[in-house]
Order: structure tokens, then C-alpha cells, then sequence
């Protein structure tokens, strides 16, 4: 049996992959005897990594909310030959790049819009104490979980029921112990 093997992440993928999805890596083609065991030296040297090596953390470097900037950022971590993986879902887009190459990372990114920044001195979320929304520039009041504009989590504290002080889910309409309408 033929499938593709990733050196940097250790995953495996069908033989017409020629690109590691995780980390953009080049992958090395993988055979299996009739009877389903590897080549001798071929899984030999496959375990060897595990063996040596646990496997890497990962870290964010870089959040966007379209896949093109997403595109642009993973070609400068891949000329760069930074291992990376890149992540998405409904509310954006992140690359995260293994713990050890983060300063790396983000001096390859440097200047980009969605770098991640590497000052521990950050300034808090904007739904703590107020102010304009990163990624749509609406008025984001304090104390709030996401931007009223366009749904960017931009706050650490949970929502709250105002009648009953009970947790709000992102999706709740209303409150799940009481029944009260949400704000």
C-alpha cells in the first residue's frame, strides 16, 4: 500500500497529496509489504522520530478573516521554511507555528496585519474596558463577550443573565435558567 508521510508533523495522507495540510512540508512517499508491515529500515527510521522527539506545541502567529491574507502569510512562514499549521472556522482564520519558531515566525510576519504580537504588556481585550472593534470598527461597550457589529470575540467574561446572573452561551436568545430575554 502507497501513502504520503509528513517528516515535520508525523501525519500520514493519500499518495496524490504532494503537500503536507498542516505545516506546508513536502511529503515522503510511504510503502507497505503485502502483508502490511513496513519496509524494515523504512519503519525503523519512521519510529526512530517518535522515539527521540515528543511531538511539537504549537503556537498562534498570525489571525486573519480572509483566506487570502491567510494565503500571503502562509507563503512567508513556507519561504521562510518555518513549519506552520494553519486552523480556520466561522469567526476567521489562524496560522500557528511550533512553539520553538515563534520568534522566528513573527519576524517573518513583521508588518503584516494579523502578526501576533509578541508584547507581553499587551493592552486588555476591548470588551473589558470599551473601545473600536479591531476588525469592523464598530463602538464595542465594556464588559461584553463580542462585538456588536460583527460577532469578533473581543472580551474574556462570560456573558450574564441581567435578571438572574446565570451564564449566557454565544447562541442563547435567552436565558436558560429564568427564561429571560437576553439583553
Amino acid at each position: 500500500m502507497h501513502t504520503r508521510h509528513c517528516p515535520n508533523c508525523d501525519e500520514e495522507f493519500r499518495p496524490d497529496i504532494p503537500r503536507c495540510s498542516d505545516c506546508g512540508g513536502d511529503l515522503e512517499d510511504r510503502y507497505e509489504e503485502e502483508d502490511g508491515e513496513a519496509g524494515g529500515a523504512q519503519k525503523a527510521a519512521a519510529a526512530a522520530p517518535d522515539l527521540q522527539e515528543p511531538p511539537a506545541e504549537y503556537v498562534p502567529v498570525f489571525a486573519c478573516r480572509d483566506s487570502r491574507s491567510l494565503k500571503e502569510a502562509a507563503g512567508c512562514l513556507a519561504a521562510a521554511s518555518i513549519p506552520f499549521r494553519a486552523t480556520g472556522s466561522g469567526s476567521g482564520f489562524q496560522l500557528l507555528a511550533r512553539a520553538q519558531d515563534g520568534p522566528t515566525a513573527l519576524a517573518a510576519l513583521r508588518g503584516r496585519e494579523g502578526a501576533a504580537s509578541p508584547d507581553e504588556d499587551s493592552q486588555p481585550f476591548v470588551g473589558v474596558e470599551g473601545g473600536v472593534c479591531p476588525a469592523c470598527g464598530a463602538t464595542v461597550p465594556a464588559g461584553v463577550l463580542e462585538c456588536p457589529g460583527c460577532a469578533l470575540v473581543v472580551g474574556a467574561e462570560v456573558a450574564r443573565c441581567d435578571s438572574c446572573g446565570s451564564p449566557l452561551g454565544p447562541a442563547d436568545v435567552q436565558c436558560p435558567v429564568c427564561r429571560a430575554p437576553e439583553g
